[in-house]
């Protein structure tokens, strides 16, 4: 009897590896699918401005954008215009 429920068991579990593994294969295949997209459109476009990213990756580059279009304290000094 507890062999039979072992059994059980271990194949729930295999079934659910490989739920595990089809649903990040898609993940990784959607953001590479979006990394293409943006590539795309040009390095200065922001996709979704003004919603939340997807992803921690996509937030890391929305951040890095906006830093990089950021003026920075040596030039406001200078008499550049705060955006």
């Amino acid at each position: 009897m507890n062999s039979y429920i072992s059994l059980l068991l271990a194949a729930e579990r295999a079934k659910d590896l490989r739920r595990d593994a089809v649903a990040a294969r898609y993940g990784r295949e959607a953001r590479q699918a979006r990394r293409a997209a943006r590539g795309r459109r040009g390095p200065g476009h922001v996709a979704h401005a003004g919603r939340a990213p997807e992803s921690y990756e996509d937030f890391l580059c929305q951040t890095a954008a906006s830093a990089m279009r950021e003026p920075t304290a040596a030039g406001r000094s200078r008499g550049q215009a705060v955006r």
